[in-house]
């Protein structure tokens, strides 16, 4: 009974700020439901309409709070505003709305759909209402102009033109968000999604066509007293009715603001922000590094940030965003970005350098934005994973090792970079190298514990056996069942965690290895990088044995593990994070990079 009841205190816990927008989103619609049900100003309007005018206006009120939330996350002007502020006071709280910033737009225009959805249907209810039961008494509540008029021409007005116009915007936003459609069709999502501005346009004329009648009341009067009089239709007083005010302008007022000064503020600010393309490089892997020019004298970026690309032979309303990779100094004013071709528009950018080549563009740059990832320049101990092209955010830090190879923050990192083919690991190989040599220098080797693996290999590869041999040597440390550590590390080995060995991990190749034809799997890193040629394994990394190798060195310590990758891989270490967390002293907290 007890480890059930934990259970659901650790699922409270995890769920803490769903349950909270759940339960604030649910009280707005009971009040408002409430108030229509009950009130007596709506009382021949609810005779009319029944539960649809309570159903509409409750889900009208989370429609409210959703359009007014929804924009905060897209305020990127703001959010650098918010770093300057917080990043001294309480950088932890910052970074956590960073982090979370894609996934709470995703929960507010989740819950926006499926109350439009409502709202729309229960007003479609109301309006066969207002045609059947069209109130000959008081014809002033009437929207319908007769008895049994046809709905369909009820729905040819200022409301039923706009709320119709709002449902088809939010189920086009909604449905090419969801993943499979973002990933085939990224124009799609795009284009749609900047719809949002006839959207907001609509939403504050939707309410002005006074539809909906409330009854006057007199304030003086005793209404308690008067309501068998209502029931029975002989009221003293003719009632007098006047449109439902609406509240969205208020709900909506400070959120536009802001989003509109933060718009300008960027559109601007754009305009300003051209720049050159200084030199290209074509890497392995259909990857380009841009080395761009400073867009003004002002212009200063820190490690993990990102900036927003557009490239107006391609788009004019396209923005790509990319982690700088190298930030500029006083001494040299450029910076450096990866693009990895893989969509349309980065394949396309490919094209037209080798086409028109890097003077023949124009690229502006927006930016540059805060990040999750910042926060590993302020934490004594970090774990880096990345995928591929998710490289980007850690290249900064390994640069500023290489510089400041005795700052006391970053403390020890811990790189692990997953990759397809063994001639990505030129990337980071040099810049790895130096990084490693300085650390060495300055008597701080322990400062970067790298980890690399090379997923993809042929298997006629000469190398295989000792590939074989090299993956037989790893960490032997394990989570069992009840949570416990078994298989620790053995002496050897834990003297090369930290210290690389060029003759460890099966560094030593034989020399006449026949070459292969494609360059892929035939070049050898650690011919050229010994330092990251021993660093290299075959295959994917083991995660029990990974996680729990960090358990066991770090006990009772409370750590962050960065991530930048696909959405497998951060879906297995956020699972991964939340085992450990809950069966180990260890507790690590998931961070993910999504350019919210």
């Amino acid at each position: 009974m007890a480890r059930y009841l934990c259970d659901f205190c650790v699922f409270l816990k995890r769920r803490v700020y769903l349950i909270s927008w759940i339960s604030l989103v649910l009280y707005f619609f009971y009040k408002s439901f409430i108030l229509y049900l009950h009130g007596h100003q709506f009382f021949y309007l609810r005779r009319m309409l029944g539960l649809g005018l309570c159903v509409s206006r409750g889900t009208a009120s989370v429609l409210n709070i959703c359009c007014a939330l929804v924009l905060l996350p897209l305020c990127k002007k703001l959010n650098l505003l918010l770093y300057r502020v917080l990043s001294k006071l309480w950088p932890g709280l910052f970074f956590f709305w960073l982090e979370s910033a894609k996934s709470f737009h995703m929960t507010v225009a989740v819950t926006l759909v499926t109350f439009g959805v409502i709202h729309s249907v229960s007003h479609f209810v109301n309006l066969w209402n207002f045609s059947r039961n069209y109130d000959e008494q008081w014809p002033e509540i009437n929207l319908a102009r007769y008895k049994n008029e046809s709905p369909f021409l009820l729905l040819i007005s200022i409301a039923g033109v706009t709320g119709v116009s709002m449902l088809l915007i939010v189920l086009s936003m909604g449905m090419t968000s969801t993943r499979i459609v973002r990933r085939r069709v990224y124009n799609a999502f795009w284009y749609t999604h900047q719809l949002y501005l006839p959207f907001m346009l609509l939403l504050m004329i939707h309410p002005l066509s006074g539809v909906l009648k409330e009854e006057i009341l007199d304030k003086n009067k005793n209404v308690a007293n008067d309501i068998n009089g209502w029931t029975n239709r002989s009221l003293p007083d003719t009632p007098k009715f006047a449109a439902v005010q609406s509240t969205t302008w208020q709900w909506m007022a400070i959120p536009l603001t802001c989003f509109f000064l933060d718009m300008l503020w960027r559109i601007f600010s754009r305009n300003l922000a051209r720049v050159r393309i200084l030199n290209v490089t074509h890497m392995p892997g259909r990857t380009i590094s841009l080395s761009l020019s400073c867009p003004h004298d002002d212009f200063a970026c820190r490690m993990g940030q990102y900036v927003l690309m557009q490239c107006s032979e391609l788009s004019v309303m396209e923005w790509h965003p990319f982690t700088v990779v190298e930030v500029p100094k006083e001494t040299q004013r450029k910076f450096v970005i990866w693009i990895k071709a893989k969509g349309d528009w980065t394949k396309g950018l490919e094209k037209l350098l080798k086409e028109r080549g890097p003077n023949n563009l124009n690229i502006l740059i927006d930016g540059p934005f805060s990040s999750p990832m910042q926060g590993i320049a302020r934490c004594d101990i970090a774990i880096c994973v990345a995928a591929g092209v998710g490289i980007t955010p850690f290249v900064s830090i390994l640069r500023d090792m290489l510089i400041n190879p005795r700052n006391r923050l970053p403390g020890r990192i811990h790189l692990i970079w997953i990759i397809r083919h063994e001639n990505e690991l030129t990337w980071i190989a040099s810049l790895a190298t130096e990084a490693i040599l300085q650390l060495r220098n300055a008597n701080r080797p322990d400062r970067l514990h790298l980890e690399l693996y090379v997923t993809n290999s042929k298997e006629n590869n000469p190398q295989s056996d000792l590939n074989k041999e090299q993956n037989a040597i790893t960490h032997m440390v394990v989570l069992n069942e009840k949570g416990g550590l078994t298989h620790l590390i053995g002496d050897d080995e834990r003297k090369t965690l930290l210290t690389p060995n060029k003759k460890r991990n099966g560094c030593v190749f034989e020399e006449n290895i026949k070459n292969h034809v494609d360059d892929k799997f035939d070049f050898n890193i650690a011919k050229k990088y010994p330092l990251i040629g021993c660093r290299v394994r075959r295959g994917r990394p083991h995660w029990d044995q990974v996680f729990g190798y960090w358990a066991h060195l770090y006990p009772e310590h409370h750590l962050n593990l960065y991530c930048c990758g696909p959405k497998k891989l951060v879906k297995l270490l956020r699972s991964k994070c939340k085992y450990t967390s809950r069966f180990t002293n260890t507790k690590l907290t998931f961070i993910h990079e999504a350019f919210s």
